[in-house]
């Protein structure tokens, strides 16, 4: 496509020509060399603002698809750190699947009742907190002012949290129902070693600068609801 330089020449060109009689631009018998240099000229000049301006729409698209399609899995500085709270919410809002793990290992128990225990339990004691805290990390992935890893993460650990949904409403629709303990301490602990080992994962790779984007799923569906940008 023509660039605006080249648009413009184009134009005058036409404008002149409808406008200058045709008796014009017949050449005299001592003028015709002078008309082909004039045209030639002018056709030169066409053609070089046309080079002009092709590069700068060219490298135009070029910076857009490198924004678009710019998913380098660097994370550098402090979004590091950044990319790591948002898995906060998950953490907390899956503790108590890991009542019976922490019970078989002592010391993770105690820093579980030090460490997540009372934000879990806060979270239960003031209404809409956890929601609350979701709709923020939701609306974050949508701010423009944060970086695309923490914009990710957040959507990631949203997604983990979502999944916890589908293990809640099971254990509600069995709740009150005797279940063999076996059965129940398994399913608890399937659930705990999940979304731990999402967790975890994403962390550890947060801190050494890559992109967490190898979860199943989770990762893909995170990737499309940031967006290209």
């Amino acid at each position: 496509r023509l660039g605006t330089s080249s648009a413009v020449v184009l134009a005058v060109a036409v404008l002149a020509s409808s406008v200058v009689p045709s008796a014009a631009f017949v050449p005299s018998s001592g003028g015709v060399r002078s008309a082909i240099a004039t045209n030639g000229g002018f056709t030169a000049r066409a053609a070089a603002a046309a080079a002009v301006a092709r590069p700068s729409s060219s490298s135009s698209t070029s910076t857009l698809s490198m924004r678009m399609f710019d998913n380098s899995d660097d994370i550098d500085g402090p979004d590091r750190l950044k990319s790591c709270i948002p898995y906060a919410l998950p953490l907390v809002d899956g503790d108590h699947f890991g009542r019976y793990f922490y019970s078989h290992i002592p010391p993770l128990q105690v820093a579980d009742e030090v460490l997540i225990a009372p934000v879990a339990r806060l979270f239960d004691t003031v209404p809409f907190l956890s929601l609350g805290l979701f709709l923020i990390l939701s609306l974050g992935t949508r701010a423009a002012n944060l970086s695309r890893p923490i914009r990710f993460n957040a959507q990631q650990a949203i997604l983990i949290d979502i999944a916890l949904i589908f293990p809640e409403l099971v254990g509600g629709a069995f709740r009150g129902q005797r279940m063999p303990m076996v059965l129940v301490e398994s399913a608890s602990n399937f659930v705990f070693y999940f979304y731990m080992t999402c967790i975890l994962y994403s962390v550890v790779s947060n801190l050494r600068g890559k992109k967490p984007d190898g979860i199943p799923f989770i990762s893909q569906a995170a990737e499309m609801a940031v967006g290209p940008f």
